[in-house]
């Protein structure tokens, strides 16, 4: 009999990994709370346009999350890291004992599951490539920042264990993720979750605030100077926390980007100025997304949750702290997203 699996979340990520599952002959459930959405995929299908121009469409099971019936083998989370305990403790009863709870969602969830689950049943898959819901049912891969590297080969995803190295359910989750994205098992699942804390740090609170897709918010000047601050906050915090970064982006060193904070190096800041050319027109942050569609933001789990952590290990986090609040403005509507924000942002701290 072949293994449950459930992905709650079919969005852009979740829904890949929902629909190309089930392509590959698995038994896929998506929970899907957006009702339009839901109904698309049960109707036409889920369609994937690649990067290449080319289309998939899949057929697969999405249900609300109340009609969700056990027991599953598998546990793919695809939601904001907000949802993430609610939707665990409705679903854990539908779990086998031994089912794997798989995150590949952003910020440190690995975190919050491991007390409720058990540290021995949560997977990390740290994604590394982009996407954006057009409209129900329809996903479109862009080319994300991330893997805009020059230097550095990235796959599709990393998939670790939390807090050992990779074993069989390391390998047996890449496995199922290899029909999604090209995807390798890693032994230190925190190491790259941080790498990528870095990007979304940087990259998520300030598209928010200041409206601009990835591309464009490379090539502003005001923006880079965001980035490079806010990138030195995170490496420090990471380096309390006991994961040291060496690399940034795959490109940079961690020593370039601290420098550039203390304006002494500006090769990070040109790099992030060469990379806009490399990042689709159209490719946008998670972030920039939810504030577009006016739904809540990550926010609290990108750079307020460096601020948080900054301030547990005495290390000021001025930028992190300063951009939160400005997303808090955005979401209450007291602020409108604009270009001037970068501005205001950064004579906030550099005055």
């Amino acid at each position: 009999m072949s293994e449950r699996i459930l992905v709650y979340g079919a969005g852009a990520i979740g829904g890949q990994v929902a629909g190309r599952l089930a392509g590959a002959g698995h038994d896929v459930t998506a929970a899907e709370p957006w009702a339009a959405h839901r109904e698309a995929i049960s109707r036409d299908g889920i369609s994937i346009r690649s990067l290449d121009g080319s289309m998939e469409t899949h057929r697969l099971h999405a249900v609300a999350p109340e009609a969700l019936a056990g027991p599953f083998d598998v546990l793919f989370l695809a939601v904001k890291s907000y949802d993430t305990l609610p939707v665990l403790e409705r679903v854990l009863p539908l779990l086998a004992p031994a089912a794997p709870v798989v995150s590949t969602q952003n910020s440190l969830n690995e975190e919050w599951l491991a007390p409720v689950v058990g540290p021995q049943r949560v997977v990390g898959g740290v994604i590394l490539v982009n996407a954006v819901l057009l409209e129900p049912g329809r996903i479109s891969a862009t080319a994300s920042v991330t893997q805009a590297s020059a230097s550095a080969r990235m796959p599709g995803v990393f998939v670790g264990e939390y807090q050992r190295p990779a074993g069989a359910l390391a390998r047996r989750i890449a496995g199922l993720l290899e029909a999604v994205w090209p995807a390798v098992a890693i032994d230190d699942l925190l190491h790259e979750r941080w790498s990528k804390m870095v990007n979304n740090v940087m990259l998520n609170p300030t598209s928010g605030v200041c409206g601009l897709r990835s591309a464009d918010l490379l090539a502003d000047a005001d923006a880079r100077r965001a980035l490079v601050g806010i990138a030195a906050e995170v490496l420090r915090v990471a380096d309390a926390e006991g994961h040291p970064l060496a690399k940034v982006m795959g490109d940079f060193t961690a020593q370039q980007v601290l420098e550039g904070a203390e304006g002494r190096d500006d090769a990070f800041e040109r790099g992030l100025a060469e990379r806009a050319a490399r990042v689709s027109p159209d490719a946008a942050t998670s972030l920039l997304q939810d504030v577009l569609r006016k739904r809540p933001t990550e926010v609290d789990y990108f750079s307020g949750l460096i601020a948080r952590k900054g301030s547990q290990h005495g290390i000021p986090t001025p930028w992190c702290a300063a951009v939160t609040e400005m997303v808090h403005r955005v979401e209450s509507g007291a602020l409108a997203p604009a270009l001037e924000n970068l501005a205001t942002l950064v004579r906030s701290i550099q005055p």
